[in-house]
């Protein structure tokens, strides 16, 4: 009985999860129709304050950007380097207003993080291309929120591991090697190198800028190992139940 409460709970925030995942891809593609249409820009924040919460929600389409450089071994505030980063590690200041390292000493950074980008309402390939991949991975983790709610409800009902949980478990895992093989393959057609975006040009005292992923990686390994084990599983839980219905049957 506290198992099935257990089962109740895990199912109620798998609803939840889905819900929220299916009303997030259907904003995120309302935005970009209203971008793309010239309807309006493509930044939107949307405020909906509640009674006793204030729930805040933005979406820009962006893109993976870094930086790699040496780090300067000493600092002078009145002439910074621009071919380096200039920062101190514990360090300490010199009478003629240069700071330099401490005991340790980084040598290098790399530094990451997003550039949001926006554009002149009205149709564009790149803002298309995020906006789409964006909703689609967004549906697909929507499709796997509602298999694992179907399971966790049939479970909280006092349900046996039948063959429908087997297939939805087994749909989970073949889900998630179709996406991570299919990613990068639509990555080749929506990226920004594919929508002859080559990369990133800064100017002045500044590091090189560039943009992170222009050449679609592969899968993760991880991600692949991960679902084939949940199909290994759904074999298992399937021949188990297999067997259990045979012996009851021989009973």
């Amino acid at each position: 009985m506290r198992r099935q409460k257990a089962f109740k709970i895990a199912s109620g925030f798998a609803l939840v999860a889905w819900v929220g995942a299916a009303l997030s891809a259907l904003l995120v593609a309302t935005f970009g129709v209203i971008g793309l249409a010239g309807w309006g820009d493509y930044t939107y924040r949307v405020e909906a304050p509640l009674p006793g919460l204030s729930v805040h929600s933005q979406f820009q389409p962006s893109w993976a950007v870094h930086q790699s450089a040496e780090v300067c071994t000493q600092l002078d505030v009145m002439n910074p380097e621009t071919e380096c980063y200039n920062f101190v590690l514990d360090g300490h200041q010199r009478t003629d207003g240069t700071y330099v390292q401490g005991d340790v000493r980084p040598v290098e950074a790399q530094l990451s993080g997003r550039v949001l980008l926006d554009a002149e309402p009205g149709w564009n390939s790149l803002m298309a291309s995020l906006y789409g991949m964006q909703v689609l991975s967004m549906l697909v983790v929507t499709f796997l929120l509602i298999q694992l709610w179907l399971m966790l409800r049939a479970a909280s009902r006092g349900h046996e591991f039948t063959d429908h949980m087997v297939r939805r478990l087994r749909f989970i895992g073949w889900t998630l090697v179709a996406w991570e093989f299919a990613e990068p393959f639509l990555w080749l057609f929506f990226s920004p190198k594919a929508n002859d975006y080559s990369g990133a040009t800064t100017f002045g005292p500044s590091l090189h800028l560039s943009f992170g992923s222009m050449e679609p990686g592969g899968p993760s390994l991880t991600m692949i190992a991960f679902g084939l084990l949940l199909v290994l599983l759904a074999e298992l839980f399937r021949h188990g139940a297999a067997l259990a219905e045979e012996q009851e049957l021989t009973v």
